[in-house]
């Protein structure tokens, strides 16, 4: 049951995407032609709007397996409505933007953290394109009049409208991103779930997964004891240290289990140790587990 339940959750993004795709062709399918209409025609949505549409889904499908990629996806899907007008959405179509926010959860849940500012930041300033795609005149399907509002570029509407939805466009990233990363949290720190049986046979192979009792906690975090490791070790060493099992780190951290073992072997030389236990004992007695 437990591999049926994990079989599901891996596909969830992937199914996440079909869903949206899905709701958002049947909400615009009564204003999809075949064809590029006039720019007067603010109302129908051309075969480029479907495609920018069908991006974003597949944004969404990325998030679990390459973040960085979903997110570059996205920003490469809204240059492109920029300085390309058929690519724009109607004034029926443009609540396919609603992908941004799941997208942004999902990028938050499981971006490396070594770059999750970076990714942080991109996702601001997508949320701002939107904005401007929805509000500037130039920047609409028309060229013309704005996507939301109907106004043309001397109203004042136009700048009120813009600095409003950039107001609220951030702060409905800022929120996804929150979110995301309460989700990570529970990713990287997943409930104990009961085991039926021992250690599997590539656990045992990995070295002694027990945790041994540690010592009282110390009231200062040693980071310079792994100094010596890189980034990547350094988020593996953690999730091992909380006695994630190859396959959850795997998992967490977006790799093959494979390279979660590599990584594990340059570990334990780095540091001198020769089993799990000791990653475990170490992290607790040095801080850098509370």
């Amino acid at each position: 049951m437990t591999k049926i339940r994990a079989q599901l959750l891996r596909f969830r993004e992937l199914a996440l995407g079909v869903v949206f795709f899905s709701a958002w062709f049947v909400q615009s399918s009564s204003r999809i032609v075949g064809d590029v209409p006039l720019r007067t025609d603010t109302f129908l949505t051309n075969p480029y709007g479907v495609f920018i549409a069908a991006g974003f889904a597949v944004a969404i499908a990325l998030c679990r397996v390459r973040p960085g990629t979903a997110l570059s996806l996205t920003g490469a899907l809204l240059v492109l409505q920029l300085l390309f007008w058929p690519a724009r959405f109607s004034q029926v179509s443009w609540v396919a933007y609603v992908a941004l926010i799941l997208i942004v959860v999902g990028v938050s849940a499981y971006a490396p953290s070594n770059r999750r500012r970076l990714l942080l930041a991109l996702s601001m300033v997508s949320s701002i394109a939107v904005s401007a795609l929805l509000n500037v005149p130039f920047l609409s399907l028309s060229g013309v009049w704005g996507t939301i509002n109907g106004k043309d570029a001397a109203s004042i509407e136009v700048i009120q409208g813009f600095s409003a939805w950039t107001v609220m466009a951030i702060l409905l990233t800022v929120g996804a991103w929150h979110f995301g990363s309460r989700l990570r949290t529970r990713i990287i720190h997943p409930d104990p779930e009961p085991s039926g049986g021992g250690a599997t046979e590539s656990d045992r192979a990995d070295g002694d997964t027990s945790s041994p009792s540690p010592d009282p906690r110390p009231d200062f975090t040693d980071w310079d004891s792994i100094a010596t490791l890189s980034s990547r070790e350094r988020e593996i060493f953690l999730l091992a240290a909380r006695g994630l099992s190859n396959s959850d780190i795997a998992h967490s951290a977006h790799i093959g289990e494979s390279t979660v073992k590599t990584h594990l072997s340059s570990i334990l030389t780095k540091l001198g140790f020769t089993s799990r236990a000791q990653i475990v004992a170490h992290a607790y007695q040095s801080g850098l587990l509370h």
